[in-house]
């Protein structure tokens, strides 16, 4: 089955050829002419190079066939930074602390949002992730693209990039271009790998099993079915926070060092499955279906709280002289048993005398009405992000010839992402001592459904 980037290469071949024959034609008479007036060249210099070309050089558009060679020869084992290892003009970056772009990475093709890139899978449109880029850096703020992540590489059989617009035919979201998935269609043989990798530093250490497998269905048939698992540890490259560092200066020993976690997430249970089946039905027609399911569970790190300035959890205002408090709830009310004290927060972001060990190591004896969150987090705390991703997809189709050599592809297809949040190690002030420590805060789910006619 040829895909639509596979029919535009055939068609801008033919017309070149064409243009070509007629330039010949045309130019014969005139060759004398051109030795004539030729002129001498000082130096020609050719530089060659050991890559295989993989750019169709007869395309008036740029377009780059990625075969599944440069896929399995990488050391990188997640779909979006393999390809920006292999496209030049496709980039993605580490989001590290991020929002729910740690869970689904944006990624972008020739500098535009991750929705100007159109993402097909066997000619046939994918459906968007369910998260929206809250913050996309001003590059993909807003943006709601394809979770290709989702996609396992040893699923491929080639990947077809169209490295220009393709508004005019394909819509809005190929502005930047168009990314095409081919899967694999033997139905024999097959392959397994496993792979361990760990970074120089001693972290992030990754685990991934992956398989493939093509049986025949049928006389004219194939099934072909892929799966891959995957673990990867975080990383950490973070220095000390100066105002955790401050807090440890004066005497905080409760401060995590590092405070606050800069690197990859840590990303459990990555589960890719993705099945390619197709069969002739007559010698002009062709029955098809493909789809996956896929789930991973992303943790990250999130910014620091500290225990005396953070805003509706440690700060209580100021004194009458300006001084600034730490916030102390009385949870019988004023006037109801003891009285809570002021706890004075110095210049150097300190607490003063002995208020905060009475605070955070022995409320009783200040007052079992008096609370602060120093009690539960006495060196602050740092929130873990994350969640849980599901993704699935079916297309089912049939293509061919009409009696009057007119093509035809009818195909049905649905998909759906869905993300689940969680976040652990916080709080809710609202509810004082007794609020949780971890919470969902909810899942949102992107749903796809299309007829396709093409003619």
């Amino acid at each position: 089955m040829k895909t639509s980037l596979t029919r535009i290469s055939a068609q801008l071949r033919l017309v070149l050829a064409a243009s070509v024959a007629a330039t010949s034609v045309v130019a014969t008479p005139a060759l004398a002419q051109d030795d004539a007036d030729a002129k001498s060249v000082e130096k020609i210099a050719v530089v060659g190079t050991r890559a295989a070309p993989r750019s169709i050089g007869d395309s008036a558009v740029p377009i780059d066939i990625i075969s599944e060679e440069e896929f399995v020869n990488q050391g990188s084992t997640d779909m979006v930074s393999m390809m920006q290892t292999v496209v030049p003009s496709f980039n993605v970056n580490d989001q590290p602390i991020n929002d729910a772009s740690t869970l689904v990475r944006p990624a972008n093709l020739r500098g535009m949002a991750s929705d100007h890139t159109l993402v097909l899978v066997n000619g046939k449109r994918r459906h968007r992730s369910a998260v929206i880029t809250f913050l996309g850096g001003g590059l993909s703020d807003g943006a709601q693209g394809p979770d290709i992540s989702t996609i396992p590489a040893a699923a491929l059989k080639q990947v077809e990039v169209l490295r220009d617009g393709a508004a005019a035919q394909y819509g809005s979201d190929a502005i930047a271009g168009v990314v095409n998935f081919v899967l694999k269609d033997s139905a024999e043989g097959g392959m397994f790998e496993a792979r361990y990798g760990s970074h120089y530093e001693g972290d992030g250490d990754m685990m991934q099993l992956s398989g493939n497998i093509g049986l025949p269905l049928g006389d004219d048939g194939f099934a072909n079915f892929t799966g891959e698992y995957r673990t990867a540890n975080p990383t950490s490259r973070s220095v000390q926070r100066d105002d955790a560092a401050g807090l440890i200066a004066a005497g905080n020993t409760a401060v995590a060092d590092p405070a606050q976690i800069w690197g990859s997430p840590e990303i459990k249970d990555d589960l890719k499955l993705f099945a390619n089946l197709g069969m002739d039905l007559s010698d002009d027609s062709r029955l098809y279906l493909f789809g996956n399911y896929a789930e991973r569970e992303v943790e990250g790190g999130f910014y620091y709280r500290n225990p005396h300035t953070r805003g509706g959890v440690a700060d209580g205002g100021t004194d009458e002289d300006g001084t600034p408090l730490l916030l102390v709830g009385d949870l019988d009310g004023v006037g109801t048993g003891v009285e809570c004290p002021l706890v004075r927060i110095t210049d150097g972001n300190v607490l003063d005398d002995a208020d905060y060990g009475l605070i955070a190591d022995n409320s009783t004896a200040v007052g079992a009405n008096c609370f602060a969150f120093n009690e539960m987090f006495p060196g602050g705390f740092t929130p873990r992000f994350g969640g849980t991703v599901e993704d699935m997809s079916l297309v089912f189709g049939t293509s061919g010839e009409l009696g009057n050599e007119i093509g035809y592809d009818v195909s049905l297809n649905f998909g759906q992402n869905s993300v689940d949040f969680a976040i652990s190690n916080t709080i809710n002030p609202s509810l004082g001592p007794d609020t949780p420590t971890s919470f969902k805060p909810g899942t949102y789910t992107q749903t796809e459904k299309s007829l396709d006619i093409d003619l």
